[in-house]
This record gives C-alpha cells, structure tokens and sequence, in this order.
C-alpha cells in the first residue's frame, strides 16, 4: 500500500467512524437512519454478490422493500406501538416477491437462484438489521447500540495487529488468510478488557450484558468476517463494493455486525428489558 492509498484508506476509515458514532449517538431517527443505509446497501452488494441473474430494477427493488421493513419496525418500536406484526412481516413479504415471479415464466433454476438469494438475504441482512430495532424503545439510550460497536473494532484492531505480529497458525487460510489463531485469541484478550473498562466507565448499565457481549462479540465477529469472506471468494472479487474508497462496501465494513447484533439484541432483552 502506497501513501495515497494509506492516506485515502485513512480518512476513509475516521469518516466511517465519525457517520457511525454520530448516527448512533444523536438519536434514535440517526440510529434508525444508519439501520436502513446498511440494509439497502449491504443487500444490493450481497445479491450482487449472490447472483448476475438480476435485472437492475430487482437489484434496486429488493433492497428497497428490506429498507422500509426496518424503517417501519423502527418507528413503531419509537412510538411504541404493536410490535407482534415484525415476527411475520419479514417471512410474509418474502414470500409474497416469491409467488410474483412465477408470473413471468422463468426456469425452474433461475427461480430456485434468485428465490435463494430473496431469503437468505432477508436473513443475512434484515433480520439482524430487524434485531437491532430492538434498542428503540421510546427512552433510547446510545450506550446499549454503542457497547457492540465498539467491542467490535477494538475486537478487529487487536486481532490485526497480534496477528500481524505474531500470527503463524491460520485458522481459515481458504477463506480468509489473514486469520490467524493468535491474533483471534489476542483480540478476543484486547476485547474482554474492553468490556471490562467499559463496565467500570458506565456504572449504570447492567454488567451482565456488557459481560456477556465481551465474551461473545469476538466469535460472533469472527463468524461473520469469515462468513462475508467466504462469499467473496466465491464470487471471485476482492471487496463486496465500491461505496468506502480504500475499505470496499458496506459488508466489508459491517459484516461482523451483522452476527453480533442479534446476539446483542438477544442480550440487551434479556438483561434490560
């Protein structure tokens, strides 16, 4: 990597950081906000990833009805409002883009392919996004949403730079060969510490999910950096997009969010709600 592209990788990064942090902490229409842009992007990336058979309406279409999922979970969870409809409305809307295209006479195996990658899309991208409208109930607190984030950089920082130093057992060298036992065990070390530091910081947040997510966010982390790794590979490129000069798209980026928010959700009801 020359300077330039040092540079630019840079500025980049402290720019993703500031777009998250200030989504996050301002209020909860910003955090909501954040939800929906990695939705519609991550899933276009992904179905481009996923297939070539789509048409550039469907590429837009998909993402776009995912999108406004989140956002109406989001904002009935602001309000208050019923919440039991967002156990089906995922599943139910899929299904329904499902029956439409046996309209238009297609192969069987073109069917199977997009219809595939319709639902593990939904799964893969709107239901953790789904998961983490949970932290919008009408008193919003930024700390909850904030303690994940942050668990895992300083889990993603650790492990590079351990591995970097002393990695020499790959975990995955066919998927992501940058891993290594080392560096995941080092940051999972760094990861824990934080948490640590973090309960001693917020006093006032239960210190059974800060305890919890310290412990978990490194595997989740992990799973979901390979996950997104292993769909790279197959598709044959080096980043999932273009959005993040330097970083790639928006799964490059967030792809370790996408496992660990549910398990953070999971853990904020069980012990905050």
């Amino acid at each position: 990597m020359n300077n330039s592209e040092l540079i630019v990788r840079t500025l980049t990064g402290i720019f993703i950081v500031g777009i998250t942090l200030a989504a996050v902490i301002f209020s909860p229409y910003t955090y909501l906000l954040w939800l929906g842009l990695i939705t519609f992007f991550g899933t276009r990336e992904y179905l481009q990833l996923e297939s070539s058979a789509f048409t550039p309406a469907q590429s837009i279409l998909i993402p776009f009805i995912l999108t406004l999922i989140i956002g109406g979970a989001g904002y009935i969870m602001i309000q208050n409002l019923e919440t039991i409809l967002l156990i089906a409305i995922v599943p139910s809307i899929m299904a329904c883009i499902i029956i439409s295209q046996f309209l238009k006479s297609q192969t069987p195996p073109e069917l199977v392919q997009k219809g595939k990658a319709y639902f593990s899309a939904a799964i893969y991208i709107g239901l953790p996004m789904l998961s983490g409208c949970l932290f919008l109930t009408p008193d919003y607190t930024f700390y909850y949403v904030l303690v994940p984030i942050l668990l895992i950089w300083i889990n993603d920082i650790g492990a590079y730079l351990i591995g970097s130093k002393w990695g020499t057992r790959k975990i995955m060298p066919l998927i992501s060969p940058g891993k290594s036992l080392q560096g995941t065990l080092g940051g999972a070390a760094i990861t824990l510490l934080l948490s640590y530091i973090l309960m001693r910081l917020w006093p006032e947040l239960p210190k059974g999910y800060v305890l919890t997510l310290g412990l978990v966010t490194p595997l989740f982390a992990l799973g979901g950096d390979l996950w997104e790794s292993a769909l790279k590979r197959n598709a044959g490129v080096k980043d999932s997009g273009r959005i993040f000069p330097g970083h790639g798209g928006v799964l490059d980026r967030y792809d370790s969010l996408l496992f660990v928010m549910p398990v953070a959700a999971l853990a904020y009801f069980i012990f905050v709600i």
